[in-house]
């Protein structure tokens, strides 16, 4: 850049004989030497006060340079003539200009370069060794250096005087966390339990608080229905009917029917047909809320809860019979049926113990019944079925065909299937007291008998169970095994269980006629079989019941 060619701008050697006018003389606006007098005295008693602390003692010449910089960041030293850059607040120096000028400082409130002498005056050195020594202000690349390092430890201090935050971490930390990363699990599980142990117990709370959230989380709600269920799947039902009252969807997945299908298959419950359905105190059916596998589970439950911890009621003692041994029994709903050798039924109110009605029209003992709904079926010693109407007490059909006692009978549907001390068997049609078929194959009287509408099992004095097709009026198969007579039945359609004076009970398979399990433990004769899901309740005249 050339030199200004403003003759109040111009700045002239020193000659000869002349006097040199001052460098800042002349310029509009700049005010002379003598007005810049208090400003020297100003900076001569702030640079005393620098170089002495409060005890009147001098400073270290560190403490000095760093007062130095900081003068210097006033303006930028120059050794030629420059003008003044108002952007940048630097000096443009003139290659063209020789370096004798007088040293310069450019001053941001003149807007000019002014000499040194003005703004600092000249310091003596404290000792001829360090006059030796190049002034720090003159050496740039210095000067920078100890700038650069004196903002990092102000930055650094700054740092560390405020307090960390997940948005302002400390400076270190990024380190640590990195290298934290590049370890082992093993490694990693050290340095925690160390980082522990060097903990503050408020620290290790603070640990705790946020810690515990991780594991409070609700991870069922997280995962696909799919695999919630199969979490769910390994409670046991008590845990699963508290885990539905944790929140409504974990109710929505606690309820889930497939899953309550399997508590049920694992409690021996099979099948829904035959259970009533569960209405709530106030009459509506609780199905709408809950799962029908569920229904019956908690029904099961509850009959057993009511067996263990609940005491039995006063027994209601029916007496209408006189002193006559009662033959059968059969109930359904809220009426009993009963049967007796002084030969008549008569129909009882289960929750009264009244007597309702007596069925009055066989000539012998009754000895065997069935009943569905209104409809009563009794078989007698004289040789007759009899058809009653439960609420009217009307007779409507007897049925003939036998030759002796009807020691059983078995109803389903619309059909019956009745058995003599004649050896055999008769099918029967209820609405028109037909006979439709006959079943002869046994040796000795017929004492129990089951049906499921497809297939008749019968048992007999003979010591054996026979298995028919009363379509065809065949003899599938010949179960023989006992070794005296055959008292008792069960039939579900696959297996068969029979009970025997023999005293055991035997598990047989329809479709092969094998015997698939003896069962030991009466002293007696097995009279009674009862099938209870996957359980069988025997009882025998030896005044013991085996479940």
């Amino acid at each position: 850049m050339s030199v200004p060619s403003s003759s109040s701008n111009k700045i002239t050697d020193n000659k000869p004989g002349g006097t040199s006018p001052s460098p800042i003389e002349g310029i509009e606006g700049v005010p002379g030497p003598s007005s810049l007098e208090p400003m020297h005295s100003l900076l001569a008693q702030d640079e005393e006060s620098e170089d002495y602390g409060e005890d009147g003692e001098e400073e270290d010449e560190d403490d000095s340079s760093e007062e130095e910089s900081e003068i210097s960041d006033t303006g930028i030293f120059c050794d030629a003539e420059c003008e003044p850059d108002l952007d940048s607040n630097t000096c443009s120096l003139s290659s063209s200009q020789p370096q004798s000028f007088p040293q310069r400082v450019h001053s941001p409130i003149l807007h000019t370069c002014v000499p040194l002498d003005v703004v600092q005056p000249q310091r003596k050195r404290k000792s001829d060794t360090e006059s030796s020594l190049p002034c720090k202000k003159l050496n740039p690349e210095d000067k920078s250096h100890s700038m650069i390092v004196k903002k990092l430890d102000d930055k650094s201090k700054h740092m560390r005087c405020v307090i960390p935050t997940k948005d302002n971490p400390p400076p270190e930390m990024s380190n640590w966390l990195l290298q934290f990363q590049r370890w082992s699990n093993a490694e990693r599980m050290l340095a925690i339990d160390e980082l522990i142990e060097r903990c503050e117990p408020t620290q290790v709370r603070h640990m705790m608080q946020v810690i515990e959230p991780q594991f409070q989380r609700d991870f069922i709600s997280l995962l696909p229905k799919e695999l919630a269920l199969s979490v769910l799947a390994f409670l046991e039902p008590r845990d699963l009917l508290r885990a539905a009252q944790t929140c409504r969807n974990w109710r929505f997945l606690a309820d889930d029917n497939l899953l309550w299908k399997e508590k049920c298959r694992a409690a021996g419950i099979e099948d829904l047909k035959d259970l009533p359905q569960i209405k709530r105190k106030n009459g509506r059916n609780s199905g709408n809320c809950s799962s029908p596998w569920k229904q019956a589970y908690m029904r099961q439950h509850n009959i057993k809860m009511n067996w263990r911890t609940k005491p039995i009621r006063t027994p209601k003692v029916l007496k209408g019979h006189d002193d006559h041994v009662i033959t059968c029994l059969q109930f359904s709903g809220n009426r009993i049926v009963s049967g007796s050798d002084d030969n008549t039924l008569k129909v009882w109110s289960a929750v009264t113990g009244k007597c309702l009605r007596t069925l009055v029209g066989h000539t012998g003992g009754v000895w065997s019944s069935q009943m569905s709904g209104t409809t009563v079926i009794s078989g007698s010693t004289d040789r007759t079925l009899k058809v009653w109407n439960a609420e009217t007490g009307q007779c409507i059909h007897t049925l003939y065909g036998h030759t002796s006692t009807v020691r059983c009978m078995h109803l389903h549907g619309n059909k019956v299937v009745s058995g003599s001390r004649d050896a055999t068997l008769r099918v029967w049609q209820v609405d028109t007291g037909e006979c439709l078929h006959v079943l002869v194959g046994h040796l000795a009287a017929v004492r129990c008998v089951q049906y499921d509408g497809k297939l008749v099992v019968s048992g007999a004095y003979d010591y054996m169970v026979k298995v028919w097709n009363p379509e065809r009026e065949e003899c599938l198969h010949t179960l023989q095994g006992h070794t005296n007579r055959v008292y008792s039945l069960q039939f579900d359609g696959v297996h068969v269980v029979s009970g025997s004076l023999d005293t055991s009970i035997r598990v047989w398979e329809v479709e092969t006629g094998a015997c698939r399990h003896t069962l030991m433990g009466h002293q007696s004769l097995t009279s009674c079989l009862v099938q209870i899901s996957i359980s069988l309740l025997s009882l025998a005249f030896s005044s013991t019941a085996i479940l």
